[in-house]
């Protein structure tokens, strides 16, 4: 062969190939010849493949797909990476800064359950005439409503479930979450402020105590909490002052309560999950109490008559589970932990000292008893250990998610994906955003791109990402809004508690979007209409509540907390072949 007619064969290394190319070294396992050159007559395995053969290669459309996968993948991965160090920016001195520049007045009550604390701070309110009450609950919100209304001075209400504005009020009384921050107020109340830690709403105690325009700020709060409020209040250069109230009615370890036959008149049975709560309580009719039952999934309005039912004496006890803790104030003599461990959202584990704590305090109503009991039928040793031991400090405060980084080029889920991976601090921790990456997985299908604040506002709309049935219809109406049509009414079952229980939480999800969209709501009478059917249910026999053993049928003990009954427990033949807690 002449010089002219000679061709160079040109190769290319691995490295190369990547570089040139963007295949991965799977892709190179997979798609690419053996790399083989010829050397002194004799060919061999090498790391070089001719060029001709790469570009063959890598022109097949499987493998066009599988490089614009990788490249995709590449350019995710380098977004993760610089909005982690963006975000990486976002801690509390932000606040702190904010909170510098206003000027203040700080009032810190520090104390256990039932010792005056709010009481004090309310009376501040009161006398101002102007300002806010900030607290945890829907229902605490509404008795502060109640109370400042009762005495003759204007209150307005607003929470996340209604609004109701009363003529010439100077005074709101809201959620925490609502907090205004356009207004100046003289005094601003920000009740159970030990709740600045918790992991997905801690972020508003923080905001408010920082960011609250009020001549006045009055934090009521449990000791184990004074710490880290009193550092960060200290960092704001504002004055402040320490009020420790002690409780008003001495508070009592009696012992174990062996049946629910020993139950007297205002008793308060405490047990973890509604399903026990309902069965303790039919339990109690057959012993002939009358008991009121509140639970967390248990809408405001129909826990707000099961517990005005208990204080005009039509019941005698109640049935509750800890969301008695943080709920109003009620004549409560006895407190029995009918169970004593809880399902905390990942696993079942026994109380902590401050839950036991908190819930415990509610007994012993000031002017009504001399002295709040507490009693168990479970396990004696943590209610004993959780009344005599101190409530772990609380150190780290939550701060919430950055909203102003939606306006970055990165997309929403590398944004939230990017905060969730973010390395521990032990200054502060992050609000969890789990349910609204969640939510937003649901959602990606249907929109593609758009607007970030509206998709934003959408998968942050508090609802239980874990109910498939409330998450499937919170995704129809967000897709609706999406395409800019009218949002679905739900249609749960309404003959059942749980039915009427879903379909109030679906007409929630179905109002908290029509006001993040600027949508008027009209959903209130049929809320209120679900409410009425809840407060019916829970007037009717509650037989049917009462739990059955799942081979025999036979009826189990109240505070049981097994599947199955002792007898087919113990019988062999049975394990292995149904799934019991045990």
């Amino acid at each position: 062969m002449s010089k002219k007619n000679r061709t160079t064969d040109i190769y290319i290394s691995q490295k190369t190939a990547i570089e040139k190319y963007g295949v991965t070294k799977k892709i190179i396992e997979q798609y690419f010849p053996k790399p083989m050159v010829k050397y002194n007559g004799r060919y061999r395995y090498s790391r070089l493949w001719k060029q001709q053969d790469v570009e063959s290669a890598v022109s097949q459309p499987a493998v066009k797909q599988l490089i614009e996968e990788a490249a995709a993948s590449r350019r995710r991965d380098r977004d993760l990476t610089e909005a982690r160090n963006l975000l990486l920016s976002y801690t509390p001195d932000a606040l702190v800064e904010k909170a510098k520049l206003l000027k203040r007045v700080f009032v810190l009550h520090v104390g256990p359950t039932n010792s005056g604390k709010t009481h004090d701070a309310l009376e501040a309110l009161k006398s101002a005439g102007n300002g806010t009450y900030l607290g945890p609950l829907r229902l605490l919100a509404l008795e502060m409503f109640d109370r400042i209304n009762a005495d003759g001075i204007p209150c307005s209400l607003l929470t996340g479930e209604e609004s109701i504005s009363t003529p010439d009020a100077q005074i709101v009384s809201s959620t925490i979450e609502l907090c205004s921050y356009r207004k100046h107020f003289r005094v601003a109340v920000i009740d159970e402020a030990q709740l600045i830690t918790d992991d997905e709403r801690g972020a508003s105690w923080l905001k408010a105590i920082c960011c609250v325009d009020a001549d006045e700020v009055h934090i009521c709060l449990a000791p184990e909490a004074l710490g880290i409020v009193e550092n960060l209040v200290s960092q704001f250069g504002d004055p402040y002052s320490i009020v420790r109230h002690k409780r008003l009615v001495p508070l009592e370890y009696k012992g174990r309560c062996s049946s629910f036959e020993e139950l007297q008149p205002h008793d308060a049975v405490i047990c973890f999950s509604r399903k026990n709560v309902l069965s303790v309580a039919a339990h109690l009719e057959r012993y002939g109490f009358h008991a009121s039952v509140i639970y967390g999934a248990l809408p405001p309005i129909a826990r707000r008559n099961e517990v005005e039912k208990y204080t005009s004496g039509e019941t005698n006890i109640i049935v509750a589970t800890d969301a008695i803790g943080m709920g109003i104030s009620l004549p409560i003599r006895r407190i029995i932990f009918a169970e004593t461990q809880k399902f905390d959202g990942r696993q079942q584990r026994p109380l902590t000292s401050g839950e036991v704590r908190q819930i415990a305090g509610r007994a012993g109503r000031y002017g009504m008893f001399d002295l709040g009991e507490v009693l168990t039928m479970d396990e004696t040793s943590v209610i004993e250990d959780g009344l005599q031991n101190p409530a772990t400090r609380v150190r780290t405060p939550c701060i919430e998610f950055p909203r102003e980084v939606l306006q970055t080029k990165y997309p929403i889920d590398v944004l939230l994906k990017a905060w969730q991976s973010l390395p521990g601090n032990r200054s502060f921790k992050r609000e969890d955003m789990s349910s609204a990456l969640s939510l937003y997985g649901m959602l990606r299908e249907s929109f593609g791109t758009g607007d970030k604040e509206l998709i934003f506002d959408l998968i942050t709309c508090p609802i239980d990402s874990d109910n498939r049935e409330l998450a499937l219809y919170w995704l129809s109406c967000a897709r609706s809004i999406l395409r800019g049509r009218k949002i679905p009414n739900p249609g749960f079952d309404i003959d059942t508690l749980l039915g009427c229980e879903q379909q109030y939480k679906a007409w929630d999800i179905n109002h908290q979007l029509k006001m993040r969209i600027g949508i008027q709501d009209d959903s209130f009478g049929q809320r209120e209409e679900i409410c009425r059917r809840i407060n019916e249910l829970m007037a009717a026999d509650k037989k049917e509540y009462i739990r059955k053993c799942r081979q025999c049928g036979r009826e189990l003990p109240p505070g049981y907390t097994f599947n199955l009954c002792e007898a087919c427990y113990s019988d062999k033949s049975y394990i292995g072949t149904y799934r019991f807690r045990r």
